[in-house]
């Protein structure tokens, strides 16, 4: 023993640091101890990530409702116009939407939806193109559906065929 002596503890925890059926409590500290950088990285990893998690806006139910919920839920006939507006097509069905809309003011609901600002109504109606055009009757039921640029003509044609004078 070369003169140190052990004390009582350092003899216990020896004897069961050895034995393959023991659990080593600290063996996890040691590891931590051995490789702080890496902890101290996934500790910061981990940090940025819960940081970086998206926050739920607060907002009442009447606020949560798109542009074309509120269309629909109104009672008369709604047309949704799915696009984007780096869309070539989609900028020249832009003055057509806004003719029909002053045309058919309280007849007719026109709502332009942002395929990038909503993509759960994107994948919700299916639209795998753009510019698509979508015809809703008063209850809010799908009836046309027309993809790509769409004139004005013909849109008033449709919009006869629903009965929409």
């Amino acid at each position: 023993m070369n003169g140190v002596r052990k004390s009582r503890w350092q003899d216990q925890w020896r004897s069961h640091a050895n034995r393959p059926f023991m659990i080593n409590v600290f063996q996890g500290v040691n590891v931590i101890r051995k490789n702080w950088v890496s902890s101290l990285l996934l500790v910061l990893i981990l940090l940025f990530l819960v940081g970086c998690s998206p926050k739920q806006p607060v907002s009442t139910a009447s606020s949560m409702l798109t542009p074309l919920e509120k269309a629909l839920s109104s009672g008369t006939p709604t047309l949704a116009e799915f696009g984007r507006g780096t869309c070539i097509p989609c900028k020249e069905m832009e003055p057509v939407l806004d003719e029909l809309a002053s045309l058919y003011k309280d007849k007719l609901n026109v709502v332009i939806v942002s395929v990038d600002d909503y993509r759960d109504l994107t994948s919700r109606y299916g639209i795998m193109a753009i510019p698509t055009q979508i015809f809703f009757d008063s209850s809010g039921l799908e009836t046309f559906r027309h993809i790509g640029f769409y004139p004005e003509i013909e849109i008033i044609n449709q919009l006869k065929k629903m009965g929409i004078e």
